[in-house]
């Protein structure tokens, strides 16, 4: 594209010739802006809108810079915030070639409310206006709110007027669009009118779609224009429409035709000689894409410009001065996407209780696409999704402040929905920076950098800890709870910082430091450590909007409801009196106490719990299994112990699960090899749990599961008696994996019910012109389905597919 830019600009320059300074430093300029200060975007996906307090929400995180996926950041912040902004959970992951997928396990206590979820890198918190947040309800049946308590009945009519390009002038006919909403920032339909300085009607006023519409006028001279409606309580309400000016020009902008956007521009009567001859540059993504003149004397008044080649995105129209002064401003989106309804293709759909159905994706177009699938059914979730990955990243995360329903624009091409999007260019600020401070060299000034992965960073000083030691060492030792033991060391630079990165372990990890000299080894030295992010804040990252309407929890709270009180049972759903009892309390045993010390939630429901007897002296962990945990099969071979659960009557949910070639071991709550476990020392061991059935498949682990704790605050090596320190880093989130029934493996006496409101999800599903299908059974109930398959290519074309049915 560039190449092609600079062979027009150099016939721009030789037809236009006054403006060769002011095109050149334009392009100047955008380069120079787009080197130190590349934008990253980030678009986060769930498998459902609306969830029951103690659901899993899964999801997956795209960051995208260039449009393309990023490849400065390697590390993802993903925050859980309610309504009011409290942060109630966060985490880091690593991305790879900009993705990663996740999980977080709602509390069971956990209000009834609207959620938010952020995605964003380190680097986006120097633009926090345009990180993007994903809306989600949670209904808590303990804690349901009644409609009153979240009514959405309109209260007052707030009315904003955008002229076409900035300004009104007079005798310009120009386009006005306007915006109604309501103190929450909600749209509104309304009716009304445009009156004069004379109370006489100039227009009737109609919203078309989500409180937005326009309307053509000729502002008069001296006239002042406002606009009448009545508000909701039936008093009449006025908002003035923006000054209108006596000089200046107006430019216009259709965008309806599919290959060619056409711009006008028209100039007022006074001090016309001072608009004849302007410069029109448009911009996608720090890149000029077009730069055209207009001389009104010679009749250019137009051009139109070429969409075919263009990214799919927002389009930046700025009128210059011949001296560089920006005149007037339009946005217009550029719909190169592709909408791709019929790339989901049915194979065979059977919506039967718990029969098997099975999809294909039609990929052609994409190179090593990564897709992300969601089925779900279809009445346990929002009508419409609030975002998409094309709203998201070409959208949501371009314009500030709120748009209602993003993803609504990208359902379809219809000429309804195209015009209603071109509405929302019109109604909302584009302001990801001003072209005319960036020639200027005027930038914001930046406080967080790129990271490439993890990292642990500081000074090194003298022993009085004021100054700085430059030819110094650092020793570090990371001994994770994921049994990940890391050695490193860094030397300091000029000023004595170090930057030990690249680190990569999960979940929490002990770090042990120590400073030298290397001057004088013997020479005692201080360390002072710089603060991480994630572990220095326990608030949200700035630039959250949140505070809107309820509107996702009323619709889904009955459904959900009836969810809850089915897997509840109809003793504790529908209520049972029970006759008197006398309750008395008792001193909680040790295993209560070792489970609510070291197992989550998620973990907290066992089959069987064990601690270690300290009176008897186990030779491996092994032999501890065996004498403890009736039915299990643990054989020793040359390979490593291969361990498997005999079937227990009425526990035993699958028979096998190809999936899993026996126990699923988890350490400290991290999935680990039976490897890592066959290293522990007995005494290392705080706590043991085992889950078989139900409580095994709730953890994704088909064949049983065992979790085993390591003695918290118990390190086997003391590293500080050789002069090390030491703090705990809090590292990756731990990936917890989806768990797919599969109805072949079913024991037939198995009568639990099946529930799941999510029946598929897969974040990392790599199609091939081998392997381009998926499957998933129905479960007990479900009629309708809902599948979300979203994604991009190595080049960052989107994908993104959405169908209901029954």
């Amino acid at each position: 594209m560039r190449k092609l830019f600079l062979s027009s600009l150099f016939i721009l320059i030789v037809n236009f010739c006054f403006s060769q300074e002011l095109a050149e430093k334009i392009v100047a300029a955008l380069d120079s802006f787009s080197f130190i200060r590349p934008q990253e975007k980030a678009y986060i996906q769930t498998d459902r809108n609306s969830f029951a307090a103690g659901e899993t929400v899964w999801f997956k995180t795209y960051v995208t810079l260039k449009e393309t996926p990023t490849i400065l950041s390697q590390v993802a912040y993903i925050e859980l915030i309610n309504q009011e902004g409290k942060l109630i959970e966060k985490k880091m992951l690593h991305l790879m070639e900009g993705m990663a997928d996740g999980s977080f396990e709602l509390k069971s206590t956990l209000p009834t409310g609207n959620y938010y979820l952020r995605s964003y890198t380190l680097w986006m918190l120097n633009f926090p206006s345009f990180i993007n947040e994903k809306k989600i309800s949670v209904v808590n049946i303990k804690t349901a709110v009644s409609k009153k308590q979240i009514s959405n009945a309109v209260n007052n009519i707030n009315l904003h007027f955008f002229p076409e390009s900035g300004n009104l002038i007079e005798g310009i006919q120009s386009r006005v669009a306007f915006k109604a909403v309501d103190a929450n920032g909600n749209p509104v339909n309304f009716k009304g009118k445009i009156i004069n300085s004379n109370n006489e009607l100039v227009l009737e006023l109609n919203s078309v779609h989500d409180g937005m519409g326009s309307f053509e006028i000729t502002p008069a001279v001296n006239q002042v224009y406002k606009a009448q409606i009545e508000q909701p309580n039936g008093r009449l309400a006025y908002f003035n429409l923006p000054t209108v000016l006596n000089e200046g020009i107006v430019l216009s902008a259709d965008n309806n035709n599919p290959n060619k956007l056409f711009v006008k521009a028209e100039r007022g009567l006074k001090n016309k000689d001072l608009y004849n001859e302007l410069l029109v540059v448009a911009q996608m993504n720090y890149e000029v894409v077009y730069m055209g003149k207009m001389n009104f004397e010679e009749g250019q008044d137009a051009l139109a410009i070429n969409k075919k080649n263009l990214p799919p995105g927002i389009l930046l129209l700025t009128v210059f001065t011949p001296n560089g002064l920006p005149l007037a401003e339009r946005i217009v989106f550029i719909a190169n996407h592709s909408c791709l309804p019929a790339a989901l293709q049915i194979q065979d759909m059977d919506l039967r209780k718990r029969m098997k159905n099975q999809f294909i994706i039609d990929t052609t177009g994409f190179h090593n696409l990564r897709l992300s699938i969601s089925v779900t059914n279809a009445l346990a979730d929002s009508a419409v999704a609030a975002d998409n990955i094309l709203s998201g990243l070409l959208l949501s995360t371009e314009i500030k402040g709120t748009i209602h329903h993003p993803a609504y624009y990208f359902l379809d091409k219809s000429s309804d929905r195209l015009q209603q999007l071109d509405l929302v260019m019109l109604t909302n600020g584009w302001r990801r920076y001003k072209l005319e401070d960036l020639m200027k060299n005027q930038f914001s000034p930046i406080h967080y950098p790129f990271e490439r992965g993890m990292s642990i960073s500081g000074k090194v000083l003298h022993v009085d800890g004021k100054s700085v030691l430059k030819a110094a060492k650092i020793n570090l030792m990371i001994k994770g709870e994921d049994s990940t033991s890391i050695m490193s060391q860094a030397n300091t630079n000029e000023t004595g910082n170090f930057v030990v990165d690249q680190l990569d372990f999960k979940k929490s990890a002990t770090i042990y430091y120590q400073g030298t000299n290397l001057k004088n080894s013997e020479a005692l030295v201080a360390v002072k450590l710089n603060p991480a992010y994630f572990d220095s804040t326990h608030l949200p990252a700035q630039g959250f909007t949140g505070n809107q309407s309820n509107e996702l929890v009323i619709e889904k709270s009955n459904y959900l409801n009836n969810i809850i009180q089915q897997k509840q049972g109809p003793d504790t759903a529908a209520g049972k009196m029970l006759q008197e009892v006398v309750m008395r309390s008792k001193k909680h045993s040790t295993i209560d106490s070792l489970n609510s010390l070291y197992a989550s939630d998620q973990f907290m429901e066992s089959d069987q719990s064990l601690v270690m007897n300290e009176n008897v002296n186990y030779n491996d962990i092994w032999r501890y299994l065996q004498a403890m945990v009736p039915g299990i099969n643990i054989n020793r071979t040359d390979s490593g112990p291969q361990v498997n659960f005999t079937r227990y009557q009425g526990l035993d949910f699958f028979s096998e699960n190809t999936g899993n070639a026996g126990v699923q071991f988890f350490l400290n709550e991290i999935p680990v090899s039976v490897d890592i476990i066959d290293m522990l020392l007995p005494s290392d061991v705080g706590l043991i749990k085992v889950y078989k059935g139900n409580t095994a498949i709730a953890l994704g682990a088909g064949r049983g599961a065992i979790a085993l704790y390591t003695v918290k605050g118990k390190s086997v090596n003391d590293w500080r008696k050789k002069g090390f320190e030491s703090f705990k880093k809090e590292g990756y989130a731990v990936k917890k994996e989806f768990y797919a029934m599969d109805y072949t493996k079913l024991n037939p006496a198995a009568k639990s019910a099946d529930l799941r409101p999510t029946l598929y999800w897969n974040p990392t599903f790599n199609p091939t012109e081998v392997n381009n299908s998926f499957s998933f059974y129905n479960d007990d109930i479900c009629k309708k389905i809902r599948i979300v398959i979203e994604g991009m290519d190595q080049y960052g074309k989107l994908f993104y597919t959405e169908k209901i049915m029954e």
